[in-house]
C-alpha cells in the first residue's frame, strides 16, 4: 500500500476512536446511590446534567442527599431497580413506601397517581388492598388484617390476587371502602396481608414497550450508541463518524 495512502488509512483510524470515545463521553451510564442508568433512563436536569441520550419520559433524578434516591422527574416514584433485559423496574410511591403515615395515606388511586405512558402497572404485580371507613363494622373472614397502627380510625388489610389497575379485587368490602395498591408478586408469594409494611416498602413492579424506545441492542452491537432524537421524536442510533446534533434518522453503524 502506498505510504500516503496508510498514513491517511491510520488518521482517519484515530479520528474514528476520538469520535467514539467522545459519543462514549456522552452517553455514558451514570449512578445514583447503586443504581445504574443507562439508556432508555437518563440523569436528568434535576442535575444540571442534561443529556441527549435519553428517552424524555425515562428522566430521572437524583436527590441532592447523598445522591442516593433516584425518582422519575423528581416525581413521588422512586426507582429502586432496572431489570433492562425485561424492559422493567422496581419502583415505590413516596405516599405509601414509608412506614405507619403510609397506611394511613393509602386512600388514592395508584394508576391515576402514575404519568403511566410509556410505562403500565406491571400485572405480575399483587392486590394489597386497604378497608377503612367501615361504620362501626369490622370486616370479617380469612386473610383480613387489623393494619390501624397509629391511623386515626380502624384500617384493615387484605393480601388479594393479581394487581389490574382498572380491576378492583372481588373481596367481601362489607360497608367499608377500600382502595388497592400494586406490591411485588414474587415478595407477596411467601407473605399475607400482615406484611403489609414489608410489601408497601418493597415496592412494585412497571414495565414498558421496547418498541417505544427503539432497538437499543442492535445498536450497541453495531459499534453505536442508543440515543433518543428529541426533534423527531424517536430513537436514534448515533455512530462514531457522527456529530451528537446530527438528526439522522435510526439506523445501524457499520
Amino acid at each position: 500500500m502506498h505510504p500516503t495512502l496508510l498514513l491517511l488509512l491510520l488518521v482517519t483510524c484515530l479520528l474514528l476512536l476520538h469520535l467514539r470515545g467522545r459519543v462514549s463521553a456522552d452517553c455514558e451510564p451514570a449512578t445514583c446511590g447503586n443504581l445504574t442508568l443507562r439508556y432508555p433512563f437518563w440523569l436528568g436536569s434535576g442535575n444540571q446534567t442534561l443529556s441527549p441520550c435519553g428517552h424524555p419520559a425515562f428522566e430521572v433524578w437524583c436527590n441532592d442527599d447523598g445522591g442516593s434516591v433516584a425518582s422519575l422527574k423528581g416525581s413521588s416514584i422512586h426507582v429502586l431497580g432496572v431489570d433492562y433485559a425485561n424492559n422493567s423496574f422496581v419502583c415505590s410511591h413516596t405516599r405509601i413506601a414509608s412506614g405507619d403515615d403510609g397506611v394511613c395515606s393509602t386512600d388514592f388511586n395508584m394508576s391515576v397517581s402514575i404519568a403511566l405512558s410509556p410505562f403500565t402497572i406491571s400485572p405480575r404485580n399483587r392486590a394489597l388492598c386497604f378497608l377503612s371507613k367501615c361504620d362501626g363494622s369490622a370486616p370479617s373472614g380469612p386473610g383480613f388484617v387489623n393494619a390501624t397502627s397509629n391511623c386515626s380510625a380502624p384500617i384493615y388489610a387484605y393480601l388479594g390476587g393479581t394487581y389490574y389497575w382498572d380491576r378492583p379485587p372481588a373481596i367481601a368490602t362489607g360497608r367499608c371502602e377500600y382502595s388497592y395498591i400494586p406490591v411485588l408478586g414474587r415478595e407477596a408469594a411467601a407473605m399475607t396481608a400482615a406484611n403489609y409494611r414489608r410489601l408497601l416498602k418493597d415496592g412494585f413492579l412497571m414495565e414498558w414497550e421496547a418498541a417505544g424506545v427503539g432497538d437499543c441492542a442492535a445498536c450497541n452491537a453495531s459499534g453505536g450508541q442508543c440515543q433518543y432524537n428529541n426533534t423527531v421524536a424517536a430513537f436514534r442510533c448515533l455512530c462514531p463518524d457522527e456529530s451528537p446534533s446530527s438528526h439522522a434518522d435510526f439506523k445501524l453503524c457499520c
